[in-house]
């Protein structure tokens, strides 16, 4: 976890003992430069300028990988202080619930000025008379940024939150939109957000899969490849939103009779077939915002073991409606029925229930995995599945009987919440009854953007350093103009004059000790014993962009065609 106190105190060490390598380099250097100056023999001076130049480029890459380390290292508080003479200041620290609150808190406090400080250079940029371009994309791509570690940040106060003795913390967060979220949410009451948050989305789907389906029947030539994609969406959703629909309601049974939200979920139950309704109701507006995840890049392992306990009477479901449910012809609907759940023949004319199961696995609506058929258990397939991410959100996980029952339970599952580097073995509730057993790793998590195009890295004299706008003067605070100093100014080789690289692309990635292959860039060890996170720094050079050469205008006459 990167907002580990054992990471962060890594991350202190490794930052220390770089420093320690860049005073080591920058005598190596110095050295090197005033051996320079008194040799006069042409092959000792050219060995002195292979040394010199080896030293450059190892500061250079010390430099790098220092301000990677600062980047990721979380700023505290002294333990000890002069204003902390109040002994109530000790008691509300003593818990590790609310220490990590507040850390917490501090980071978001940060990420926030840093989110002002981006929004001021875009206005700033966009009422000026003159646009930079490349300052104007950089603010625009730090806003971006910000905002990700924002939701990423609140969505780990909410869950330190949930633990004993962190609750009292919470009562005075603030959303996107400035205003207060009151004292935290229980289980219960998570989980009644997301049936809500998502059965709105799924009847927002439905609904346009219900249109597609009624403009591609009423055409004379009918595409019946996309016909059947559409008919099959629209039988998807309609299962997906019984099922929400019937979880919401045993939930609405569970809250207490004076229970706020007890009206709101009604109406989302009445109104949860017509999403044109849902959709302009503006309390939809702070629960999508609370429960949107970030989208993450890596790899995730995801090890599928069984069910129990899952819904052997679906509402709504019959073997009739299961072959013709939508206009248009059986056939289609069928075909698609069969090419979607991977049913036999049997099983489509046979009235008797099947006790077979199969797991679809999908990423942000786009199946990625399925197991093979098995009686239920809690061990009924053992599959693992390795899917690549790419700025992936959520996975979802349904289960289907082997028969025109079909969807019977569904799970959605944030990827946000498994950046720990560590196996996940949990025992999942899906929506609306029953239990998946299943093992989550995330590999190489990655929360910034994707790298690039990089350019020259001096791209102006040192003397135009001069002209750069400060903080006052651009109207930010210095956490924002530290970091676009850092996402603008080239890199150097001197501590005095040390400055951040121009290119933003490179990142630090968390990789398990498994993934470090041979032939990949050395990394800084941390001390002792404890090998179980690193950080990957890549030595790749950007490639040298191809001279480009003007032809003579008599040549460019004679290519031009003639008119």
């Amino acid at each position: 976890n990167i907002l580990d106190p054992i990471f962060q105190q890594h991350l202190d060490d490794a930052r220390e003992q770089i420093r320690r390598e860049i005073l080591k380099e920058l005598k190596i250097k110095e050295g090197a430069e005033n051996l320079r100056k008194a040799v006069s023999d042409k092959n000792h001076l050219a060995n002195v300028e292979g040394v010199l130049k080896a030293s450059k480029r190892k500061l250079e890459k010390l430099h790098w990988e220092l301000q990677e380390l600062n980047a990721r290292a979380v700023a505290r508080e002294k333990e000890n202080g002069p204003d902390d003479v109040s002994p109530c200041l000790w008691k509300e620290t003593t818990t590790p619930a609310t220490g990590r609150i507040q850390s917490l808190k501090r980071q978001l406090n940060i990420e926030m000025k840093v989110k002002q400080g981006a929004e001021n250079i875009l206005q700033m940029y966009n009422n000026g008379a003159s646009k930079d371009r490349k300052m104007l994309s950089t603010a625009q791509q730090m806003l971006q940024d910000s905002k990700t570690k924002i939701e990423l940040i609140r969505m780990q106060i909410f869950k330190v939150a949930q633990s004993p003795g962190g609750a009292e913390e919470t009562s005075e967060l603030e959303n996107d939109n400035g205003a207060r979220i009151s004292g935290t949410l229980s289980p219960l009451e998570l989980r009644v957000e997301e049936l809500r948050h998502r059965l709105h989305i799924e009847a927002a789907v439905a609904e346009g899969a219900k249109n597609v389906v009624k403009l591609l029947g009423g055409r004379r030539v009918q595409d019946r490849r996309a016909l059947a994609e559409a008919q099959s969406r629209l039988q998807e959703s309609s299962q997906k939103l019984d099922l929400l629909r019937l979880s919401l309601e045993c939930r609405l049974n569970e809250l207490p009779h004076e229970h706020p939200k007890r009206d709101l979920i009604k109406q989302d139950l009445i109104s949860g077939s017509s999403p044109s309704v849902c959709l302009q109701n503006s309390r939809i507006q702070t629960a999508s915002a609370f429960l949107k995840p970030a989208s993450l890049t890596g790899k995730l392992e995801v090890r599928l073991m069984g069910c129990q306990d899952l819904l052997e009477s679906v509402p709504g479901r019959s073997r009739l409606a299961s072959v013709s449910f939508v206009p248009g012809s059986p056939s289609d609907a069928k075909s698609s029925l069969k090419a979607r759940t991977g049913m036999s023949s049997r099983h489509l004319k046979s009235d008797e229930p099947s006790m077979e199961i199969s797991a679809v696995l999908k990423l942000d609506n786009k199946m990625v995995g399925r197991t093979n058929w098995r009686p239920i258990s809690n061990q009924a397939w053992d599959q693992c599945f390795c899917i690549e991410l790419e700025r992936s959100r959520e996975l979802e996980i349904g289960v289907y009987w082997r028969d025109w029952r079909e969807l019977c339970a569904v799970k959605f599952l944030r990827l946000e919440d498994f950046l720990d580097n560590e196996r996940h073995g949990m025992c999942l509730y899906l929506e609306p009854q029953g239990m998946l057993f299943a093992e989550v790793t995330f590999i190489n998590p990655v929360i910034e953007r994707h790298p690039k195009l990089q350019r020259q890295k001096r791209i102006f004299p040192k003397e135009k350093g001069k002209d750069f706008l400060r903080a006052a003067q651009m109207n930010i605070n210095i956490a924002t103009w530290g970091r676009l100093m850092m996402s603008v100014l080239p890199p150097c080789s001197s501590m005095s004059t040390l400055s951040p690289p121009l290119t933003v692309s490179c990142h630090p990635e968390f990789v398990s000790p498994s993934e470090n292959l041979a032939g990949s860039s050395p990394t800084t060890p941390f001390p002792g014993d404890l090998p179980v996170i690193k950080l990957n720094f890549s030595e790749e050079r950007p490639q040298k962009p191809p001279r480009l050469y003007l032809g003579t205008p008599g040549q460019d006459a004679a290519m031009s065609p003639v008119i």
